[in-house]
């Protein structure tokens, strides 16, 4: 298969077999569905559906890295694995009672220091070719130490390859010590993990932890919310961000929608407002249907037409916000 030349760089930590259990059409028959998983995955797939051409990275071993060599490229997505002697992760989801179970977690790889060399080279190459790197961050002790996080953003930025970041915690304070983000995604619930915000937040109280974001090094940040609208601060202004409430089906994948939107909007050169409408949408969308960030171009585009921005603190006022 021929692909295009790589426009978006997404390193996939992550990156995981997913297996799902479902009630089947048939009485006494289930349905199992088996596919990549994974924040990054995510976000490159509805890249790809937007008409990018990313190049996914990841480290990947044993036998269920095997699989997931060959099921990644099947969405139309370049994977640039990074082989370990570790197997890769697995998961198993029971979905037959209508809401999600965990079945069963494999264990995440620890890579030796040659592996994790691997992966922090092929990061650069490709994000160097790319012009654009996603970085996203690891779920319940990953196998990546938090200082690489710091020197690939310095490095990204030696390099002047703008980064697109969706994590927190020692992960995001590490990256924003390596050197700038330009588009920091993360939400409300993950700050309130980090002792950032309050359980229950106000637009201003998010207002104020975005503005501490870009005072320690992210351009632009973006903090979304399952439970109310989202506030973005892009340089010198403040925005509130609201879209259609549409029937959830499903909210896994939606703040990774959002990110993919981000990043688009990053490549297109979109204004602030543009970006939050494109961003909202893709998140609102996916709320559609069972598998994350598989929702429509069109979709998104007529939910961008409805989502509204509010401007609530401009450069020249920087004194209040609601």
């Amino acid at each position: 298969m021929v692909h295009d030349p790589p426009t978006v760089c997404v390193l996939a930590p992550n990156l995981c077999l997913s297996v799902t259990i479902e009630s089947g059409t048939h009485r006494g028959h289930d349905d199992v569905h088996v596919h990549p998983g994974g924040q990054g995955f995510w976000i490159a797939r509805l890249l790809r559906r937007l008409g990018e051409s990313p190049v996914l990275i990841s480290l990947l071993g044993g036998e269920i890295g095997g699989i997931l060599s060959g099921l990644v490229p099947q969405w139309g997505l370049v994977l640039a694995p990074v082989q370990t002697e570790a197997n890769s992760v697995a998961l198993v989801f029971d979905r037959r009672s209508g809401s999600r179970e965990e079945l069963s977690r494999s264990q995440s790889p620890h890579p030796n220091r040659h592996e994790l060399d691997d992966l922090y080279g092929s990061v650069l190459e490709r994000a160097s070719q790319a012009s654009l790197c996603v970085v996203t961050g690891q779920e319940g002790g990953g196998y990546l130490p938090a200082d690489l996080f710091r020197r690939l953003s310095a490095d990204l930025h030696a390099t002047n390859v703008p980064v697109v970041a969706d994590l927190h915690g020692e992960e995001v304070d590490s990256l924003l010590r390596g050197g700038p983000v330009q588009v920091l995604k993360v939400s409300d619930e993950d700050l309130a993990l980090d002792g950032r915000l309050p359980p229950v937040t106000t637009i201003g109280q998010r207002v104020k932890a975005a503005r501490d974001l870009q005072a320690r090094g992210a351009s632009n940040v973006v903090i979304s919310s399952s439970e109310g609208p989202t506030v973005a601060a892009y340089q010198e202004d403040v925005f509130v961000a609201r879209t259609p409430k549409l029937q959830a089906v499903d909210h896994r994948g939606s703040g990774d929608s959002m990110t993919a939107g981000l990043a688009l909007a990053y490549r297109r050169g979109l204004e602030p407002k543009e970006s939050l409408r494109l961003a909202c949408a893709a998140g609102a969308a996916n709320v559609t249907r069972h598998g994350p960030a598989t929702a429509s171009a069109e979709l998104i585009e007529q939910l961008a037409g409805q989502t509204e921005v509010e401007t609530v603190e401009r450069s020249e006022s920087r004194g209040g916000s609601s």
